[in-house]
């Protein structure tokens, strides 16, 4: 699984599935699965990470990146 670049295309792309995410409703942070964690600790109610096309360019498989971490973590 290659890791995730942190670059403005990324973050752009991200936002599309990020912003009405239900688990992480907003907050300006965004690309969890290349930074990490959020820092407003968000609870689980739902993701969007397995229909988000960052994730499907890089093969990654997981979900909650908000509160997981990154990708390669």
């Amino acid at each position: 699984m290659p890791k995730v670049e942190d670059n403005q295309e990324n973050a752009d792309i991200c936002m599309k599935y990020c912003g009405p995410c239900l688990t992480y409703p907003g907050g300006g942070e965004a690309l969890f699965c290349a930074r990490g964690k959020s820092v407003a600790k968000p609870e689980k109610q739902g993701c969007n990470c397995g229909v988000c096309d960052v994730q499907k360019k890089y093969f990654n498989r997981n979900t909650y990146y908000c509160i997981n971490g990154a990708a390669s973590e």
